[in-house]
């Protein structure tokens, strides 16, 4: 499917029909929008949604303008009205409604103003916008994904079309940190634009279609723990998202703190880390990506005159968080790299040792793998340490000398997570397999989430 933004107009010419040429066809229509909606229709199924600034039917001059008549009396009554003015504030979805062109949208969306309008004055910031059209692409992907998104912005003041870029750009960031694995439909964003719509009016206006959007994403987490335990991690984080609902808050904090986990595991090259330690759905991670849209804009639409000055880089964050923690899952469970009681060696150096299969490669670490390699062959692979090994588990400190028994996460990390105090190792048949003793494995817990 394909999805097509683009700002609302409510002025002098808003409703006359104008010529707009996409790949040598003629559309007539009043909005560019509506000629590359039908132009991809033929194409691909693709929905519009129009962005309507709360300020855009206080204009006088629906004075002047013929307009369907529930709309005009509407309008008329807002004009000269408090008390419609008031009531306008509170549900402007119903006025919009009635705008002509929503008839011809499959959807719209308003938002908050900037600046005064008829007396009233609309203290919005930018973030506010962007935040606003960011909450409704990602609710539509979520809901319903799209592979093609077209920002139009030959519409609209330079705010309001300066959010919409960077709401798109956001998006593509969140998306591409979810989506590691190569995709078939990989998304992408386009900025649309049209010629100048300035006299003469009945010429052909270009819509020009040639300018994809695109961000560099990096495997990094946005954020740091400032506790070292899964039920604390990121309490200091949550308390920025100003989120009452204790519940929510444990929830939130263990999909960061997990989160933040997987992502430090495979980071520093610790792989039987990640079977040791089981991850979250992809549902519940979801979950708490519509509990965060849901709570903003809670608070984002109580008022329309004003915002409550949300954390604009706490949110940002969080999502970002959210969205790499379930690009982990995706590629963990792609890889069926799940919670289990032992795993042999012949799995991992298939999963991450292996130079065409490696897990790593799609988190750009394919340094990992060879470091990774060094050290199974030094620990379990070398003949004179490997024909040692029993049917039994025993720690790994028993057939490898020169180690002391003191614990250090600098071996932890040095050894790849197989520091001898803390891997048990057995023999079963051809296979040798691993796991953590379970007395240290809330130390390893630290060890990781403070890495």
């Amino acid at each position: 499917m394909n999805l097509i933004y683009q700002i609302g107009r409510f002025d002098k010419g808003f409703n006359k029909s104008l010529k707009f040429k996409i790949k040598e066809k003629i559309y007539e229509k009043p909005l560019s929008s509506f000629a590359l909606k039908e132009h991809l229709n033929s194409q691909k199924d693709t929905k519009l949604v129009l962005i309507y600034p709360i300020s855009l039917l206080l204009n006088p001059i629906a004075k002047e303008l013929k307009l369907p008549l529930s709309f005009k009396e509407k309008l008329l009554k807002l004009l000269d009205s408090s008390e419609e003015k008031e009531e306008y504030l509170k549900n402007p979805a119903k006025y919009f409604k009635l705008h002509p062109h929503s008839e011809f949208a499959n959807d719209f969306l308003v938002i908050h103003s900037v600046g005064e309008y008829e007396g009233i004055e609309f203290s919005a910031t930018f973030d506010d916008l962007v935040l606003e059209i960011l909450f409704d692409m990602i609710s539509r992907y979520l809901d319903k994904p799209f592979t093609e998104l077209y920002l139009d912005i030959s519409s609209g003041h330079n705010i309001y079309v300066s959010a919409l870029i960077e709401a798109g750009r956001l998006f593509l960031t969140f998306y591409k940190l979810q989506n590691f694995l190569p995709q078939e439909d990989q998304l992408k964003v386009y900025i649309i634009f049209s010629d100048p719509i300035l006299p003469p009016y009945d010429r052909i206006f270009k819509i020009h279609d040639g300018f994809p959007l695109d961000v560099k994403v990096f495997f990094a987490y946005p954020e740091r723990p400032e506790q070292f335990a899964f039920e604390s991690a990121f309490s200091s984080f949550i308390k920025k998202l100003e989120i009452e609902d204790s519940s929510i808050k444990r929830q939130l904090n263990n999909l960061f703190s997990k989160g933040y986990f997987f992502y430090s595991a495979i980071k520093n090259n610790t792989p039987l880390v990640l079977y040791t330690w089981e991850y979250h759905k992809e549902e519940e991670i979801i979950k708490g990506i519509k509990y965060l849209i849901n709570f903003i804009n809670s608070k984002l639409f109580q008022n329309y005159q004003k915002t409550p000055n949300i954390n604009f880089e706490s949110f940002r964050k969080a999502f970002l968080m959210l969205a790499i923690y379930l690009g982990i899952v995706k590629v963990l469970k792609f890889y069926e790299i799940k919670k289990k009681s032992e795993v042999s060696i012949s799995e991992l150096n298939k999963k991450f040792r292996d130079e065409e299969n490696t897990i790593y490669k799609y988190f750009n670490l394919i340094q990992n793998r060879t470091y990774f390699g060094h050290e199974i062959s030094n620990n379990f692979e070398k003949a004179e340490i490997k024909e040692k090994f029993q049917p039994e588990w025993k720690l790994l400190q028993e057939f490898v000398s020169g180690e002391s028994k003191n614990i250090q996460p600098r071996n932890f990390f040095a050894h790849c997570g197989f520091e001898r105090n803390c891997v048990e190792v057995k023999r079963e048949g051809k296979e040798i397999l691993l796991r953590y003793k379970s007395e240290i494995l809330k130390k390893i817990e630290n060890f990781i989430l403070k890495n």
